[in-house]
């Protein structure tokens, strides 16, 4: 069984290169972003793999919470899957709460739907042990854990 994971939208797994990975979600950031994030491996074991998500907009997020941009920046969906239905959008996540500028919710309540959405990209195969998610202002670390 491979490792899978998501980022930017794009499945990958722990078969790829290095060089294949970072190539292929720069590319992708690059589209949809028009180059405000970029993405690189930090680490990378037999077992798990650390990323990262450098974007070029400040989020100060003093809270085990993440926003938005965050969760499109990771998963490639549209900022619309984070907005409540009454704002326009079509939300795929609950709880979303709103801080004067941007929805979020808290880390844990992304996490399982990170999960969930590799569940179902990958018809049963994707199976993580643990994600953990840090939100630092201008970027964001992930450990997953295969």
């Amino acid at each position: 069984m491979k490792n899978y994971f998501i980022a930017n939208g794009l499945l990958l797994n722990m078969s790829m290169s290095i060089e294949e990975i970072n190539d292929s979600v720069n590319e992708s950031l690059d589209r949809n972003t028009g180059g405000m994030a970029k993405f690189r491996i930090e680490e990378i074991g037999d077992d798990y793999i650390i990323i990262k998500f450098i974007r070029d907009f400040y989020l100060n997020p003093d809270k085990p919470i993440i926003y938005d941009t965050d969760m499109n920046l990771i998963t490639g969906l549209g900022i619309e899957a984070f907005i409540p239905k009454r704002l326009g959008g079509y939300p795929l996540i609950s709880p979303l709460s709103f801080d004067g500028k941007n929805f979020y919710t808290d880390v844990t309540t992304f996490i399982q739907f990170y999960k969930t959405m590799l569940l179902f990209s990958t018809e049963g195969e994707g199976y993580l042990e643990e994600v953990g998610i840090r939100c630092f202002p201008d970027c964001i670390l992930m450990k997953i854990t295969f």
